[in-house]
């Protein structure tokens, strides 16, 4: 059986995941915010830079990094 994680929407320091599934899982996707019925949650935490395309695109080579690092197959899906 194989077990599946995705890293979505991304978030300021989800980076940190990649530790937590290293081992636990054998595929993560990730996708970036798309769901901008959530865009109040943004701004409430004063997270409005983390609605970016430069954000997105930034985090998305972080995470593809770490992921490689710890061998972890992933897609990027954006």
């Amino acid at each position: 059986l194989r077990t599946y994680a995705m890293i979505a929407p991304l978030l300021p320091k989800a980076e940190g995941l990649v530790t937590l599934l290293s081992g636990k899982v054998d595929y993560v996707l990730i996708d970036r915010m798309n769901y901008h019925y959530a865009d109040w949650v943004y701004r409430k935490h004063r997270l409005e830079h983390a609605m970016t395309d430069n954000f997105f695109t930034h985090k998305k080579t972080e995470l593809a990094r770490a992921l490689e690092k710890e061998e972890i197959p992933h897609q990027l899906l954006f």
